[in-house]
């Protein structure tokens, strides 16, 4: 499918721009990701995605992979995230059935040398004002691993609430990871969030 309207999707808050990176903004994004997103006796993902096997090259294949699967019913989008002109990490949005369940899930890495700096909230309030005043979702889920204080923090400063936990096993041993939620008539953005490009987008994430 033709992603390339995508491409002028722009998110602005007052120190991030979010938008898809192009093949060379890919490249230095992996590199970001091998300079470290967390001390290697942690692993605050559900997927192991910084381990072995898989490879820092996967980073790459992982973004072009998503634009090529994407559907209006299955769709991912992966944004780059740029802090005062610096590419920071990804924060990604992504559903099924959208147009059908209004409901979208997000996630969302930061490397290293950008952490602890307000940008993971800030990231994430870009994409829930897209989903919940661009796209007119109900409903955004998230989640966290046990280990991840920073991301329960920042779904708590938004307003999400818990809705049940479960179990993940991104390095073989059952970790506790808790699910979150919030739905619409609760959003407060706390920054202004400009949205540039969203119209020759819809149809692309199932809306006309």
């Amino acid at each position: 499918m033709n992603v390339s309207p995508l491409f002028g999707l722009r998110l602005r808050t007052p120190r991030l721009e979010l938008r898809l990176p192009t093949r060379p903004e890919l490249e230095e994004l992996r590199e970001l990701a091998r300079a470290g997103v967390h001390p290697p006796e942690e692993m605050p993902f559900a997927i192991a995605w910084t381990d072995e096997p898989y490879s820092a090259e996967w980073v790459v294949s992982f973004h072009e992979q998503q634009r090529n699967a994407w559907r209006p019913d299955a769709w991912d989008l992966e944004l780059g995230v740029w802090a005062d002109g610096e590419l920071a990490g990804i924060q990604a949005l992504y559903a099924k059935d959208f147009a059908a369940s209004r409901k979208v899930d997000s996630g969302s890495w930061l490397g290293g040398r950008f952490q602890r700096q307000g940008i993971g909230t800030e990231m994430r309030a870009a994409v829930l004002e897209l989903a919940f005043h661009g796209l007119g979702a109900a409903v955004a889920g998230s989640g966290a691993v046990k280990g991840n204080p920073a991301s329960l923090g920042v779904s708590r400063k938004l307003g999400y609430r818990v809705v049940g936990s479960g179990t993940v096993a991104p390095r073989g041993v059952d970790v506790e990871h808790t699910d979150v939620e919030l739905r619409r008539e609760d959003w407060r953005p706390p920054f202004p969030v400009e949205i540039d490009g969203l119209e020759a987008c819809l149809p692309l994430f199932g809306l006309t």
